[in-house]
C-alpha cells in the first residue's frame, strides 16, 4: 500500500529424457552498461527564486524528477557550487510533471571560479519539451574546471510567469561500466526438446529445466573468476515434489577442484515459481565455476527448476546500493518477530530491492529516482498491512506490529516469506514511475516472484477491479516480455479529464504495447482460470 502525499511513479513436458549425461551449452554471455557520472553530487544551489520548502532550489539536483525547482519570475537564474572544481562538457533538463508553458525555452550556462566573473559554456534558444518528464541533454566543448556553474536568462515557454525544472544533471564524459553474465550452464540431465538446461537463465521462470532423475548437479561458468555475494533458486510451474530439497554450492576455478561455499537442506518452496535468495555472507573468494550437487528431490523419479540467479558483486544490480535500516519502533517489542524472520534483515532486504529495480527498469539509469536510504519501520497500527512514503533522500516502508503478530504460521504458509512478499509489494512502491495503477503495478511484482499464488485465481469480473496485478503477470509472463517495464515508464496525463478517460487511456497504454486490446486479452486470461 502507498501512502499519498507524494507520488510514487509500482509447461508441458516434452519427450526424450536424457540421464547422467554431462550436457553442455553455448559460453557465457555478458552484457555492459555505462552510467554517466553526475557532477551534481554534494554541492550548494542558489536561485533567484524559490517556492520553498517544497519545490526549493535544491530540488533540481535531487535525483528525484518526482520533486521539482520553481519561481514564480521568469527570466530567472539558477546557480550550482560543486565542492571542487569540475570540468562540465555536458548536461541534461528534465521537465516537470505539469504545465508545458512553465518548462524552460532559452537560457545560458556559464561557468565560474568565483561566482563574480562568468565564461559562457552553451547558449540554447526555442527548447521545447514535448512530454511530462522528459530530459534532454545537451553537449559543449570545454576544458576548464569550474567550482560555479549557472543556468543565466532561464526563460520559460511564455516569457514570464512561473518557471520550473524537475531535474538537472552535470556531467564531465565520465562513466562507470556494469555488466551483467548470462553464464554458461553444464548439467547431469536434462528434458529435450522444452526442460532445458538454458531455461536456467532465461530471465523468467515459466519455461524450466527438469532431469529425469532424483538427484542431479549444475555447474554455471561465467567465463573468468567472479565473486558472489548471494544466490536465488526459483521453483517450477507444478510438481512440487520435484523440487530440489537438498544441496551443496561450490565454486571452483579448473572446473576440477571444488570449494563448497553453502549447503542447504530440508527447503520448500511453498508456492510455484516461487524465487528464494540466499545470502552468502561471508564469501569473498572468486571462482569462474559455480555447482549445485548433490541436488536432491522431495519425491519422485524427476527434478525441476524454473531459474538459476547469482548476484555477482560488481554486476549491473549493485549499481542499486541505497543504505538499509531496521527500526523496531511498536510499544510492545512485537517488532523482534520481524528481525526473527529475517535475522539478516538489512542485506535481505537490499536483494530484494535490486531485484525489484530489475523487474521495473532495464538499466539502472532508466529509473526516475536515486534511493539513497530505505528504512523500515515496525510501529503500532491496528489497520492495515504495510505502506511506503518519502522521498529521494529517505523511502519509509511501514509494517503494522499488528499484522505481524496476528499472522498465522501454517505448514503452507510462513512468517518470513510473508515479510518478504510485502516487501517486494512495497520496494515496488519505493521504486515505480507509472501511475497506472500504482498497487497493481507493486502487486504484480509479488506474484512474479512467487510470494503470491498466481494459480490462486479464479474466473470472474473485469480486469479493472478483480485480480488486475496477476493479470499484468500474465500478460508479462505470455504476451509480451518486459511487459511490466513498459507499463511502469507510462505516466497518466496530469490535465486528463475524469474516471472514463483515464480507463480509455490506460486501455490504449495495454494495446500500444501488447498490440492487443485489453479485453481480447483478458478474455484469453479468463480462459486460463478454474471457475
Amino acid at each position: 500500500m502507498k501512502r499519498f502525499g507524494i507520488l510514487i511513479l509500482a509447461a508441458t513436458l516434452g519427450a526424450g529424457f536424457s540421464n547422467s549425461v554431462h550436457i553442455q551449452a553455448a559460453a557465457a554471455e555478458q552484457t555492459s552498461i555505462k552510467i554517466p557520472t553526475n557532477l551534481a553530487l554534494g554541492g550548494k544551489a542558489t536561485a533567484s527564486g524559490e517556492y520553498a520548502p517544497h519545490q526549493g532550489k535544491d530540488k533540481a539536483f535531487d535525483q528525484d524528477i518526482f520533486s521539482k525547482w520553481l519561481t514564480f519570475n521568469s527570466p530567472a537564474w539558477l546557480q550550482y557550487e560543486f565542492p571542487d572544481a569540475k570540468v562540465v562538457t555536458s548536461y541534461s533538463i528534465t521537465s516537470a510533471e505539469d504545465e508545458p508553458y512553465r518548462d524552460p525555452k532559452s537560457w545560458v550556462l556559464k561557468g565560474s571560479n568565483d561566482g563574480t566573473s562568468w565564461t559562457q559554456l552553451d547558449v540554447q534558444q526555442n527548447q521545447s519539451f514535448t512530454s511530462r518528464h522528459q530530459m534532454k541533454t545537451y553537449s559543449f566543448s570545454n576544458k576548464t574546471a569550474y567550482k560555479f556553474v549557472k543556468f543565466d536568462n532561464f526563460h520559460n515557454q511564455n516569457g514570464s510567469g512561473m518557471l520550473q525544472v524537475s531535474e538537472i544533471k552535470l556531467y564531465d564524459g565520465s562513466s562507470k561500466e556494469w555488466s551483467t553474465t548470462k553464464p554458461e550452464v553444464a548439467a547431469s540431465g536434462e528434458n529435450k526438446p522444452n526442460n532445458t538446461k538454458e531455461n536456467l537463465v532465461d530471465g523468467t521462470s515459466v519455461t524450466k529445466w527438469l532431469t529425469k532423475d532424483n538427484t542431479a548437479w549444475l555447474t554455471f561458468d561465467f567465463g573468468n573468476s567472479v565473486t558472489i555475494d548471494g544466490y536465488s533458486l526459483t521453483a517450477a510451474d507444478d510438481r512440487p515434489e520435484r523440487d530440489p530439497k537438498s544441496w551443496v554450492l561450490q565454486g571452483s576455478n579448473d572446473n576440477k577442484n571444488w570449494t563448497s561455499i553453502d549447503k542447504k537442506s530440508n527447503e520448500i518452496f511453498k508456492v510455484r515459481h516461487q524465487r528464494m535468495y540466499y545470502l552468502l555472507d561471508n564469501n569473498t573468494a572468486a571462482y569462474q565455476y559455480y555447482r549445485l550437487s548433490n541436488m536432491k528431490n522431495h519425491s519422485g523419479n524427476s527434478m525441476q527448476l524454473g531459474e538459476v540467479e547469482f548476484s555477482r558483486s560488481n554486476d549491473i544490480g549493485h549499481a542499486i546500493n541505497p543504505k538499509i535500516e531496521v527500526q523496531i519502533l511498536d510499544s510492545k517489542g512485537i517488532g523482534k518477530i520481524f528481525k526473527k524472520a529475517l535475522p539478516n534483515a538489512e542485506k535481505e532486504i537490499l536483494a530484494v530491492a535490486r531485484k525489484v529495480h530489475e523487474m521495473l527498469y532495464k538499466s539502472p539509469a532508466d529509473a526516475p529516482v536515486d534511493v539513497k536510504k530505505i528504512l523500515v519501520t515496525i510501529v503500532d497500527s491496528p489497520e492495515g498491512v504495510a505502506w511506503t512514503s518519502g522521498d529521494a533522500t529517505l523511502k519509509t516502508v511501514g509494517f503494522s506490529a499488528q499484522y505481524l503478530q496476528k499472522f498465522v504460521e501454517s505448514p503452507a504458509k510462513s512468517l518470513r516469506d510473508e515479510i518478504i512478499g510485502i516487501l517486494y509489494h512495497e520496494i515496488g512502491h519505493v521504486y515505480q514511475y507509472s501511475n497506472f495503477d500504482v498497487e497493481a503495478i507493486a502487486d504484480s511484482l509479488r506474484y512474479r516472484a512467487g510470494y503470491h499464488d498466481r494459480y490462486s485465481a479464479r474466473k470472474g469480473g473485469s480486469w479493472e477491479t478483480h485480480g488486475t496485478a496477476n493479470f499484468l503477470r500474465w500478460i508479462e509472463d505470455t504476451k509480451k516480455r518486459g511487459f511490466i517495464r513498459e507499463l511502469n515508464a507510462t505516466q497518466i496525463p496530469y490535465n486528463i479529464g475524469g474516471e472514463n478517460e483515464k480507463r480509455l487511456w490506460k486501455e490504449r497504454q495495454i494495446k500500444l504495447i501488447t498490440g492487443t486490446d485489453v479485453q481480447t486479452l483478458w478474455s484469453q486470461y479468463q480462459a486460463t482460470l478454474p471457475n
